[in-house]
């Protein structure tokens, strides 16, 4: 199936559709007229509009300006339609006219256009304008009068009708399209995620089970230097091994929604010091800890704030090298609070900011990945931060590091009106809450 095309390319392609009708429309009615009409009473109207109608049928066929609105050109020939049917209707015959019918076209017409509701406008000027060549005419018959004013809505309600099922066919079958590519997609990425991260569980697996059998056959002649060395390498591997699982846990828990949240007023600085501690001997990296002005506490669950800071600052140490520092720095601004993990890494490039928070996305990214994870911390990052109804942003340019911004609410009950905006994105912070 095409994709679906925008407003604009629909209504230039209906209005060049509907401009050959026009032709052919006025041709037949010339035909008619200047062959078999009985009605010379106002002949030279008639023939006046001959040649203007035909000019103008010819100029909507061989011009049709891109430098105006895609929906003025539309109103404006729906306008001189009436117009003209109008004045032909008089010279042909008044409320008698054989040519009638075509207010019932341009109506119907006209919701194909713009839909019902400009459709019904339409039609509601096609009958005023009708009653207006019967009131200069002189009058005419009440029944063929209100029985050919009521033909309009009646046409236009059943173009409506057919119009609107053939747009909801139209968009379920898109719909089910969408869906399909979607199911698609996420298969293969999965497929792809339990393949990336069999080999990465394989990895650490493999080191533990290496040093251990070495201890094992070695144990007497390895002084205690030697196996210092090999114990903290099944350590290292060991806590690597877990943050794995631990992320295919957390990505099941969210997509099953099933995190409660344990809100508690939290010293985020206490927090973040906890935490560096925690992690500090597992990073390569000097880790620079600033906290610039008085930070209010926040109400959250900190053991998921703490997972999400967990993951950006490893996400900042597998792509930096273990000579460059990791800058975090912890600010206030009015009822939020911000915590910016800031690396010197290989930076993203302006098409991957984005999408380096999709679920799965960094398998396949163009991005240099040389450090072992799972590939899905900054999803899950992310998702744990909006718990809270907060958010994360990023900023970076390749070979110049990177900037993730974490965004929290002092109390995700009660977030701003007015949300932070982060520099260099034009969108504001994401504000919704989906904990139980």
């Amino acid at each position: 199936m095409s994709p679906a095309l925008s407003l604009a390319d629909r209504l230039r392609r209906t209005e060049r559709f509907i401009s050959f009708i026009r032709l052919g429309v006025v041709s037949f009615n010339t035909v008619m007229y200047l062959t078999l009409s009985p009605t010379r009473e106002h002949n030279a109207l008639a023939m006046a509009i001959i040649v203007i109608a035909g000019l103008y049928a010819l100029v909507t066929v061989f011009w049709n300006p891109e430098q105006l609105s895609p929906s003025v050109v539309p109103v404006v020939n729906m306008v001189l339609d009436n117009v003209l049917i109008a004045i032909w209707l008089y010279a042909t015959g008044g409320y008698d006219s054989p040519f009638f019918m075509l207010f019932y076209a341009e109506a119907a017409a006209t919701v194909g256009r713009f839909g019902w509701k400009f459709g019904t406008a339409a039609a509601a000027g096609s009958g005023l304008l009708y009653l207006t060549v019967v009131l200069v005419d002189g009058g005419g018959p009440p029944y063929q009068v209100i029985s050919r004013f009521a033909y309009i809505f009646f046409i236009v309600a059943f173009v409506a009708y057919v119009v609107e099922a053939a747009r909801h066919v139209e968009l379920a079958a898109m719909a089910a399209e969408a869906t399909t590519e979607t199911y698609e997609e996420l298969g293969r990425l999965k497929a792809a995620f339990v393949s990336t991260i069999s080999h990465e569980l394989r990895t650490p697996l493999t080191t533990i089970r290496g040093a251990t059998t070495t201890l094992l056959k070695n144990e007497d002649r390895f002084d205690t230097e030697q196996v210092r060395t090999l114990l903290e390498m099944v350590e290292r591997q060991s806590a690597h091994l877990g943050r794995m699982i631990q992320d295919v846990i957390d990505i099941a828990t969210l997509e099953q929604g099933e995190i409660d949240l344990l809100f508690d007023w939290c010293n985020l600085e206490e927090l973040l010091k906890e935490e560096l501690k925690r992690v500090g001997e597992t990073i390569p990296q000097e880790i620079r800890f600033s906290a610039t002005g008085g930070i209010d506490e926040i109400k959250c669950d900190k053991a998921l704030v703490s997972r999400a800071f967990r993951n950006l600052l490893d996400n900042a140490s597998k792509f930096s090298s273990p000579k460059d520092p990791i800058d975090i720095e912890l600010t206030q601004v009015g009822e939020q609070v911000c915590v910016d993990f800031v690396d010197r890494g290989i930076g993203i490039g302006p098409n991957e900011q984005e999408r380096i928070f999709d679920r799965f996305y960094q398998i396949d990214s163009s991005l240099t990945r040389k450090a072992q994870g799972s590939g899905i911390g900054l999803n899950i990052a992310r998702e744990l931060v909006r718990l809270h109804r907060g958010d994360i942003r990023v900023t970076s340019a390749e070979g110049d590091g990177s900037r993730f911004r974490v965004v929290l609410p002092k109390d995700p009950d009660v977030v701003p009106a007015k949300v932070l905006q982060l520099s260099g994105s034009p969108e504001p912070l994401i504000d919704r809450a989906r904990a139980r």
